[in-house]
Formats: C-alpha cells, structure tokens, sequence
C-alpha cells in the first residue's frame, strides 16, 4: 500500500523492505513494468480469499480505473507510478493480472471490462509468449474460480 502510486495504484518494479521504490541509476524510482505486473493479482487474489484488507479493493478500483482510462487496448508495459506512458509495447501480462484485479475491485463496468478483455485476448504467441502466457493461464484460473486453496483433509493433518 504504501509503494503504490497515489493516483494510479501502478507499484514499482521492485521496492525496499521499508515499503519505497528503489531508485534506479537515473535517479527516479523503477517504474512499473514485468515483475510488478502481478502485484495487483497478488493483493486480489489474497482479498478473494482472506478479506483481510479493505484497502486492496481500493488499490483494485485505482488501478483499474487508472489503466482503463486510456483504453484497455491501449495499456503499455512501462508506466511512471505516476502513469507517464515509457513505451509503446502493448503485452498481454497487465491486462491479464488487471482482469485479476476485478476479485478485489468493486462490482461495475470497469471490473466486468478488464474480465471480458481477458476472456477475449488471444493466447499469448511470438516472443513474449513463456512470461505473458503463464500470467494469462494464471489469471484464466484466477478469474474462472479454478485457481484455489486445495486444503488437506483433516484425517491426515
């Protein structure tokens, strides 16, 4: 909670134990990109399961609306945390973990478009296809209720 960015809900791409970004050569914190990506199925998928933390539905509801706001179809690999656009590349991993996102974000049109945008993306191919596709089948077994706790039965606990 405390490393995202305030307006956007984007985390870092890696972050210090005392919960800020770290800082990269040029000075600035790391942006999001790659490994940060599963952050917000992270913090969903622990509120689907424990409702532990309300601030995850907040930080769903921010991130979602901070990447619908330009177009699911339009989401990049690399933002400031701010939400300064870094590249031009168009993957599949944000949208998948941010279709994880709708576990913890508030019932509505922003939740159910993220869902619907992952249901109807492609599998992953080309030369992104090992790291986009294991978010994407991750996040269809998130989304479709098949990705879950299997619990040990008590006679053999």
């Amino acid at each position: 909670n405390r490393v995202t960015g305030p307006e956007t809900g984007l985390t870092p791409d890696r972050s210090n134990f005392d919960g800020t970004p770290v800082v990269g050569r040029d000075g600035t914190p790391v942006p999001f990109m790659a490994d940060s990506w599963r952050s917000v199925s992270n913090w969903s998928v622990d509120y689907s399961w424990w409702h532990k933390d309300a601030r995850e539905t907040v930080l769903s509801d921010r991130v979602q609306k901070f990447l619908a706001s330009s177009g699911i179809d339009k989401i990049v690999d690399r933002y400031t945390l701010e939400g300064k656009p870094l590249s031009g590349n168009h993957p599949t991993g944000p949208i998948s973990t941010a279709a994880v996102g709708s576990l913890a974000a508030t019932d509505g049109p922003t939740a159910k478009a993220f869902v619907d945008a992952l249901w109807n993306t492609p599998i992953p191919s080309g030369d992104m296809r090992y790291y986009d596709g294991m978010l994407y089948l991750m996040s269809m077994m998130h989304v479709s209720g098949e990705f879950r706790i299997i619990e040990k039965p008590a006679s053999s606990r």
